[in-house]
C-alpha cells in the first residue's frame, strides 16, 4: 500500500509573505499544490496518476500501441502494461489485436473510460477555477502573457 502523500502547506504560506520570493519559487509551489490536488482528487475518484495519464493520452489519440503510450507518458513498459490490465478490468479501455499485424495490439478508450476522463478533466477545471478566483480578465491575460514569455525563454535556452 502506498504511503499517503501529505503536502506541506507551510512553505507556500510563507512565500505569500516573503518579499524576496522569486517567480521560480512561486511557480514551483503553485505547480506542486496543483499536482497534489489533482492527484488526491483523482485517487479519490479511483484513478491513480499513471492511469489518468493513459486515459488522457487515449482521448487525444485512440487506438495506439502500448509502446506509443510508453513513449507519450514516459511511464515504463511494465507500468503501462499493469495499468492497462487494471483499466481494462475496470472497463475503461479495451485492447484489440491489429488485424493487419497480429503481433500488434491497439489500445482503445471505452465510453466508460471517456466518462471517467471527462470527470477527471472537471476535477482539473475545478482546481483551475480555485486558482483563478478573484483574478480579473485583464490580470488573467497579463498572467498568461507573462507565463508564455517565461516558458518561451526557457524553451529557447533549451534549444540552443
Amino acid at each position: 500500500m502506498k504511503k499517503k502523500e501529505i503536502v506541506n502547506i507551510e512553505k507556500p504560506k510563507h512565500l505569500l509573505e516573503d518579499e524576496s520570493a522569486k517567480p521560480s519559487m512561486l511557480i514551483n509551489d503553485i505547480s506542486k499544490l496543483f499536482r497534489y490536488r489533482v492527484r488526491r482528487e483523482s485517487e479519490n475518484a479511483g484513478v491513480n496518476h499513471g492511469n489518468r495519464m493513459l486515459l488522457t493520452e487515449l482521448t487525444h489519440e485512440d487506438g495506439v500501441s502500448q509502446l506509443s503510450l510508453v513513449k507519450k507518458t514516459r511511464l515504463s513498459a511494465p507500468t503501462v502494461s499493469i495499468a492497462l490490465t487494471k483499466l481494462e478490468a475496470d472497463g475503461l479501455v479495451k485492447r484489440e489485436t491489429n488485424p493487419e499485424d497480429l503481433r500488434a495490439v491497439r489500445v482503445y478508450i471505452t465510453d466508460k473510460g471517456r466518462e471517467k476522463d471527462e470527470y477527471l478533466r472537471s476535477i482539473c477545471q475545478n482546481i483551475e477555477d480555485i486558482m483563478l478566483k478573484g483574478i480579473s480578465d485583464e490580470e488573467y491575460k497579463a498572467l498568461i502573457s507573462t507565463l508564455k514569455k517565461i516558458l518561451s525563454n526557457l524553451v529557447e535556452e533549451e534549444e540552443r
